[in-house]
């Protein structure tokens, strides 16, 4: 275990660029080390992620994986990539998504509450945006636990649209910080 833990805490240091979040992370690292050395696997877990949450808190926002998707996930990481990007007339658009490094809002008794609202923009083959929804969708969540598998389904549908190709961005606004995330997805209305 020890051998494991300190080459995980090699990984993490070098991932954390200069004068990132190294010195908010040294104590965590330490205390994981020296519980690992003990062989206090719970306290050595709680330390590692005390240390990954100061580096969530200073991470831009990211949205891996995005992709087309068959059917919906009925849960975290339950996904069917779509193997074409070519639509039909008013035919759905289905989108996972898993959003990382959320920044959490407290509540009342300690809750951690994470939230987030979605933007959506429709673009034409010229670059011109054609459709657009701010706060397309807005997230929040309440729990005891810190969420780390959060996952969303987005359903979108270009009705009328013509014939051609199309962007679908989408911006991802976490509700508790300034993080912002863009992703795209090239599709083709027939």
């Amino acid at each position: 275990m020890t051998k494991a833990v300190v080459i995980l805490l090699l990984a993490l240091l070098c991932v954390i660029p200069a004068g990132a979040s190294a010195a908010d992370i040294a104590a965590p690292l330490a205390r994981a080390t020296a519980a690992a050395k003990a062989g206090d696997h719970a306290a050595t877990i709680a330390a590692l992620e005390a240390a990954l949450e100061a580096v969530r808190q200073e991470a831009p926002l990211a949205l891996e994986p995005f992709l087309l998707v068959s059917r919906k996930a009925a849960l975290f990481g339950d996904i069917e990539p779509r193997e074409d990007t070519t639509f039909k007339g008013s035919e759905e658009l289905l989108f996972y998504m898993e959003p990382k490094n959320l920044v959490y809002g407290r509540g009342a008794g300690g809750t951690f509450e994470p939230g987030f609202a979605v933007d959506l923009e429709v673009i034409d083959a010229e670059g011109d945006v054609v459709a657009s929804k701010e706060n397309f969708g807005s997230f929040t969540f309440t729990s005891k636990s810190r969420l780390q598998d959060v996952f969303l389904n987005l359903t979108t549908q270009l009705n009328g649209a013509p014939p051609g190709d199309y962007t679908i961005r989408f911006t991802v606004r976490d509700l508790h910080s300034k993080k912002t995330a863009q992703v795209e997805q090239q599709v083709t209305m027939e």
